[in-house]
């Protein structure tokens, strides 16, 4: 009996032995036979190379995620070998593998996938950063906060790209303000932090518990005081826990009144000149005023980026009230800051915003406004527009033609001027698209023949510089069309009067600031003496410096009701979105030279 068992052992391990060397071992992969393309993609990958393989069954499991076959697509990935592929093709397959585990909440398995020795050496920056933010979310979802930001931190140092670097900074704040005080208590406590770390984690401590947005400010000034080289210094995240105002809420003054005002410009670079002019306009607005409170400090705009280094720039002058910026993104950005903790007149208008600062603007929208406001207020509905062949006559026109549209008005044609062309022949062109003047202008003029031509146009809005402007008007008088009234931008005028050079513009109105053609104030006296350029479109600059401190001297009267300040640049009025309307001077070549209208 023992002797048969022995012999049956013998035969089956033989049997067992023949059996093995007979077949040849296979990967087994998932059934998918209801899919036909991840069948195909998978059958295709059983002939390929690794790589050629690796990218198929990729593909096949994103079909099969597509499709809600999660497990099945696990599968198919979990035969795929990481290490020997190409770094991207590596990262990719490693990615898919751990959003899978993030989304069946498994962070530690998508930890596992994301393991910098399980993957492709030799990763781009670019990849890493990829997988900075994988590991990131992955230990957000264990409510391991910092270790979180500390893979964020890592992933910030490996660009330059400011806006990468902008989206990492506030993922980090976001992290770290999501962390407990102990868990912030104990990471700011480890040694082994580099300057980095321990910067993020005391910047997040400093606040930690503070739910008032004014005393958050205090502690993130004091921090920045500290760690002014920190790349969170230099490029502070922005809160994505900041509440948003839903309406503007008022301007809180300075109880003690504004004693310090801090000029925000570029200093240097091409905008340098302009910043110089309205610098000298306030300063000499400041000194005509006989003010001696009133003090003032410069912060170049070229170094400061971000609302928070404008403000701890500003407060650490002891300033409290800012003028600037110029550049209109930095003015948006502050229109979406959600507390000003110091007053701030923008020189550029804002996009809408949450919370907007005070805007004073020289934009061409204020002059394009105040001539289609006057023409309808004079029932003149039916108009034809002439403008310079240059970048601001173009302008000009879209402004003046939206919104007199808007208004009810009728544009019935449009010249762009050009000087080198027969000027006499583009305004005929132009005059004979108004209907009545086609049936009634004469085929060609004789001297001193009286011709009674009427017309359907009202009225001409013209946006030309000076020199067009004058070749402009006596070829409307030519062409019978000089009882035509015509309204101008400010470029009509050159700034400085002159009959002999003007005399061709007479019957023009035009709109300019009341710096250029009201009385003269003792500040623009004072600049005429000093500057040449004082009445020049260059010049406007030096009004917009006085207004700025104008205003800076009498804010509640603007922030009243209905409050108005004349100033150098118009009459001004608190507008919506904060933005300042510019009420401005209108006035007619007579003789050669501009007089103001004042009914």
């Amino acid at each position: 009996m023992t002797k048969q068992l022995g012999l049956l052992l013998c035969l089956i391990l033989t049997l067992l032995l023949l059996s093995a060397c007979g077949t040849r071992p296979t990967t087994t992969l998932p059934s998918v036979a209801d899919n036909a393309d991840v069948q195909q993609l998978l059958t295709s990958a059983q002939r390929a190379g690794p790589e050629q393989a690796a990218t198929l069954k990729l593909e096949a499991a994103r079909l099969l995620v597509d499709d809600q076959q999660i497990d099945t697509a696990a599968s198919i990935l979990e035969s795929i070998d990481k290490r020997r592929l190409p770094p991207q093709l590596g990262l990719d397959v490693a990615s898919l593998q751990a959003k899978l585990s993030l989304q069946s909440n498994s962070p530690d398995r998508a930890l596992g996938y994301l393991d910098f020795r399980l993957l492709p050496p030799q990763l781009t920056s670019e990849q890493v950063i990829q997988l900075n933010q994988l590991r990131a979310e992955a230990f957000a979802q264990q409510e391991n906060y910092i270790n979180a930001a500390r893979e964020l931190i890592s992933a910030s140092q490996m660009t330059t790209e400011q806006h990468i670097r902008q989206s990492l900074h506030t993922q980090i704040w976001s992290l770290l303000i999501s962390a407990s005080n102990a868990q912030l208590n104990s990471a700011a406590e480890n040694r082994g932090n580099n300057y980095l770390d321990q910067g993020w984690f005391e910047r997040a401590l400093a606040i930690q518990g503070i739910t008032d947005f004014s005393e958050q400010q205090e502690k993130l000034f004091d921090w920045q005081l500290l760690w002014e080289q920190h790349p969170a210094a230099e490029l502070p995240p922005q809160d994505p826990n900041a509440l948003i105002a839903t309406e503007l809420s008022p301007i809180q003054l300075p109880s003690a009144g504004i004693q310090r005002t801090a000029l925000l410009l570029p200093m240097t670079g091409e905008l340098a000149n302009i910043a110089s002019i309205i610098t000298e306009g306030y300063v000499t607005a400041m000194q005509a005023a006989g003010s001696t409170d009133a003090e003032l400090v410069l912060l170049d705009s070229t170094e400061i980026h971000t609302p928070e280094q404008l403000f701890y720039s500003a407060r650490t002058q002891g300033a409290n009230f800012i003028v600037g910026p110029l550049d209109r993104n930095f003015v948006n950005q502050l229109a979406d800051y959600p507390e000003h903790p110091i007053t701030i007149l923008a020189l550029n208008p804002a996009l809408e915003g949450s919370n907007p600062p005070l805007q004073l603007d020289l934009s061409s929208d204020h002059e394009a406004h105040a001539l289609v406001q006057k023409a309808v207020e004079m029932g003149y509905l039916n108009a034809m527009i002439i403008h310079s062949d240059t970048r601001s006559g173009q302008r000009f026109e879209q402004l003046i033609r939206e919104e007199y549209e808007q208004r009810g008005g009728f544009i019935s044609a449009s010249l762009n001027f050009n000087a080198t062309q027969s000027n006499s022949e583009q305004i005929k062109q132009l005059l004979l698209q108004d209907p009545e003047i086609a049936r009634t202008m004469p085929n060609r003029s004789r001297s001193g023949m009286s011709v009674n031509v009427s017309h359907e146009t009202d009225v001409i809005f013209m946006a030309t510089e000076a020199a067009d402007a004058r070749l402009i008007r006596p070829m409307l008088m030519y062409h019978f069309a000089g009882a035509i009234p015509v309204m101008a931008t400010s470029q009509v005028y050159e700034g400085n009067a002159s009959a002999s050079r003007d005399t061709d513009l007479n019957g023009i109105t035009f709109v300019d600031l009341p710096w250029r053609i009201a009385e003269p104030s003792p500040t623009r006296l004072t600049l005429l003496e000093l500057r040449d350029n004082a009445d020049t479109d260059l010049g406007k600059l030096y009004a917009l410096g006085a207004d700025a401190y104008l205003i800076s001297q009498n804010l509640p009267l603007l922030l009243t009701q209905g409050g108005i300040l004349s100033g150098e640049t118009g009459n001004l009025q608190l507008g919506p979105n904060r933005r300042l309307i510019r009420a401005l001077a209108w006035a007619e070549f007579v003789n050669g030279e501009p007089q103001l209208i004042t009914e």
